[in-house]
C-alpha cells in the first residue's frame, strides 16, 4: 500500500506525507486479502484488532438474540469492521462479516492501534469524530419526529403511520442507510414487534412493495436501495 492510499481512509485523513510515511514504516500493519465468501469475522469473536476493508464489498449478517429474524446488508470500501468494539464493556463483533467479492483489508492489533493512539493527535481526533457521530446519529434516531400524514382518511392516515413505522424499525437495525438490505422475518413477527396485526403488515408490505420499495417472499423482505425507502 502507498502511503496516498492511506490517506483515503477516514482514520488518516488531514495526515501530511510525511506523517503517513512514519506510521508505514513504524507501526505493524498486517495486509490481508480474503476471496469472494470468507469470513472475515463472525459474530461474538473477540474484537482486538481494527480492520479496515480498504477495497471490495463485504456483507454483513446480524440476527437478533432470540432468534426470531435476522438481516444481512451490503457494503461497500472503504469500511471500518466495528470500531465502537475495540474499547468498552463489550469488546465482540455483533455481525458476522463476509467477504462478497474479493477484498483487501488492513488491520492494527490492539497493541498497535494503542500506540498509534498515543503518537498521533490527527489520528486521535478522527477516531473520536468517527465515534462521536455513530453515537449522535443512534441518538438522534430516538428523538425523531412521528410521522403524522396531512389531509388523509383515517384509513390512509392509518396506512401511511404504519408504513413510516416499517420503515423506521428497518432502518435503525442497519449499519448504513443507503444499499440493498435483506430482512428474514415473519410478517407475523413484524406485526407483534410493532403492535399490529399480520393482517395489517401485509397490506402495508404489499403496497410498499407496489411503490416497488420492497419485495416480498417467505419469511424475507429485499430492500433494493434503503435511501429509497
Amino acid at each position: 500500500m502507498k502511503w496516498d492510499d492511506l490517506a483515503s481512509l477516514p482514520l488518516f485523513i488531514g495526515m501530511s506525507r510525511q506523517e503517513l510515511s512514519d506510521i508505514m514504516t513504524r507501526f505493524r500493519i498486517d495486509f490481508k486479502k480474503y476471496d469472494a465468501g470468507k469470513v472475515i469475522v463472525r459474530r461474538g469473536d473477540p474484537c482486538g484488532r481494527l480492520t479496515i476493508v480498504n477495497q471490495g464489498d463485504i456483507r454483513c449478517q446480524a440476527r437478533s438474540d432470540d432468534g426470531a429474524f435476522s438481516m444481512e446488508e451490503t457494503l461497500t470500501a472503504p469500511v471500518m469492521l466495528q470500531t465502537d468494539g475495540l474499547f468498552g464493556r463489550f469488546q465482540t463483533y455483533t455481525h458476522t462479516i463476509k467477504a462478497l467479492t474479493p477484498v483487501s483489508a488492513l488491520t492494527f492489533e490492539k497493541e498497535e492501534l494503542q500506540r498509534l493512539l498515543a503518537s498521533s493527535l490527527i489520528f486521535r481526533l478522527n477516531l473520536a469524530g468517527i465515534l462521536s457521530t455513530k453515537l449522535q446519529k443512534w441518538e438522534q434516531r430516538l428523538w425523531e419526529q412521528q410521522y403524522v400524514p396531512q389531509g388523509s382518511t383515517d384509513k390512509e392516515k392509518d396506512l401511511d403511520t404504519l408504513q413510516h413505522r416499517i420503515r423506521m424499525f428497518l432502518r435503525q437495525r442497519c449499519l448504513t442507510p443507503v444499499g440493498p438490505k435483506t430482512f428474514f422475518i415473519r410478517m407475523s413477527t413484524l406485526g407483534t414487534l410493532l403492535g399490529y396485526r399480520r393482517q395489517e403488515i401485509s397490506i402495508a408490505l404489499h403496497d410498499l412493495q407496489a411503490q416497488g420499495l420492497v419485495k416480498l417472499s417467505r419469511g424475507k423482505i429485499t430492500i433494493p436501495q434503503m435511501q429509497m425507502l
